[in-house]
């Protein structure tokens, strides 16, 4: 352990972070913005799926821009 100075330092840039990265932005972001859609759907009497499917997207689309400035690209 003493041997490799280099253990703890972050794994920022390592595929295996980015990766983890990207897919967890992408699930919580679905999920997250799903239910909330589902929430409001239900709230505002919409027919079923509507805020699902607007929540999912705009969860989508919000995980892409954080993953975009993440990267900095």
């Amino acid at each position: 352990m003493a041997d490799n100075p280099h253990r703890g330092s972050s794994d920022e840039h390592s595929s295996e972070g980015v990766a983890g990265a990207v897919l967890g932005y992408l699930l919580a972001g679905i999920l997250v913005w799903g239910f909330l859609g589902w929430l409001a759907g239900t709230f505002l009497g919409l027919p079923t799926g509507i805020g699902i499917g607007v929540g999912m997207m705009l969860g989508a689309a919000g995980a892409i821009y954080l993953i975009m400035k993440r990267l900095g690209a």
